[in-house]
């Protein structure tokens, strides 16, 4: 049995085509990986965006969500952390498909190693302009008055600037002077971790210091399918092709 973990499929970004054949291989994935997953953790940002209205979810995503149903009904936690693409949840995924939802970050033991998990946007703390967004998306009178839009707007919306923002944000490089990497191992030595892993970056990383490893999933949309972690404590990047 193995611990499976993804990070930033964004689903439902443009354009139609690309976005149907990523959810084809996320979901070729999830349905590869059912018959020997003990835990799955989805790491944030695998929708491109989410916004629970009080009655209404956004379109789409049927075979995705069908999918992690099937998986939850099989007895196999998933466990889905909010990124900074899709942290605005309410109670659908623990409700309808039996998702445990984490708000933050999450300290868990896997076979004896003690793993932090996280999106990982909230972690940098020198990223200012970063930080002073997600105070505004993660304010809730900003976010009752967001739903008050009609969702055919806040979804356009919300698809045009995460296609515009995306365009800004390449070449992230990391190594161990990175103060994301400083951040990371100062917090391993005092809560004495073993893995610390996150996507967000849209740049796969696996430093090895030590006992410890620093790692950033890789995204789906550049070709990453994940990674799994086995009881002999082997860290595995994994692949799928669509079908």
């Amino acid at each position: 049995m193995k611990y499976y973990f993804a990070a930033d499929v964004h689903l439902g970004l443009p354009p139609e085509k690309d976005a149907r054949q990523r959810e084809l291989r996320f979901v070729n994935w999830l349905d590869s990986i059912k018959s020997d997953a003990k835990e799955i953790f989805l790491l944030g940002d695998i929708f491109d965006f989410w916004f629970e209205y009080k009655k209404v979810v956004p379109k789409g995503f049927v075979r995705t969500l069908g999918k992690i149903a099937e998986i939850t009904d099989m007895g196999i936690p998933v466990h889905f952390f909010a990124g900074n693409h899709d942290l605005w949840m309410r109670d659908y995924f623990p409700s309808e498909i039996g998702v445990i939802v984490h708000p933050a970050d999450y300290t868990a033991n896997l076979y004896g190693y003690k793993f932090y998990l996280a999106h990982g946007d909230a972690i940098n703390i020198e990223d200012k302009q970063h930080a002073f967004l997600r105070s505004i998306f993660t304010n809730r009178c900003l976010q009752r008055m967001y739903s008050g839009i009609h969702p055919f707007f806040g979804l356009s919306f919300a698809h045009a600037w995460s296609k515009s923002n995306r365009k800004k944000h390449k070449g992230y490089k990391f190594d161990s002077d990175n103060s994301l990497y400083k951040i990371a191992s100062k917090k391993a030595k005092e809560e004495n971790l073993d893995f610390f892993v996150i996507g967000h970056y849209h740049a796969p990383v696996n430093i090895s210091e030590n006992d410890f490893k620093f790692i950033i999933l890789s995204d789906w949309l550049s070709g990453g399918a994940g990674a799994s972690f086995d009881e002999n404590g082997t860290w595995t990047e994994l692949k799928v092709e669509p079908s």
